[in-house]
């Protein structure tokens, strides 16, 4: 009546049930879209930096750059957000 895996705990060959193995992105452990969402949230904010610096320069339109600009920071905070899931994922 002895298991192979009661050595290890009565778990089988697997280890503790909800135990990732695997190097991320394997068979075992997929990737997580994090990393494309990142790649997203820096051409936003490219964009809304853009649009920025031509709302004061080409445009010469006060409050459209104010509105682009908020529209900047939030992207960096979008940056932000995405960077640090992705760093406490791995």
């Amino acid at each position: 009546m002895t298991d192979a895996g009661a050595a290890h705990g009565g778990y089988g060959r697997r280890g503790r049930p909800g135990r990732l193995k695997g190097a991320l992105g394997s068979h075992e452990r997929p990737a997580s879209a994090l990393a494309f969402r990142l790649v997203l949230a820096w051409f936003g904010a490219a964009v809304m930096l853009t649009a920025t610096v031509l709302a004061v320069v080409w445009a010469h339109h006060t409050l459209l750059a104010v509105v682009f600009g908020a529209g900047f920071l939030g992207t960096c905070l979008n940056v932000y957000w995405v960077r640090q899931r992705l760093r406490h994922e791995r």
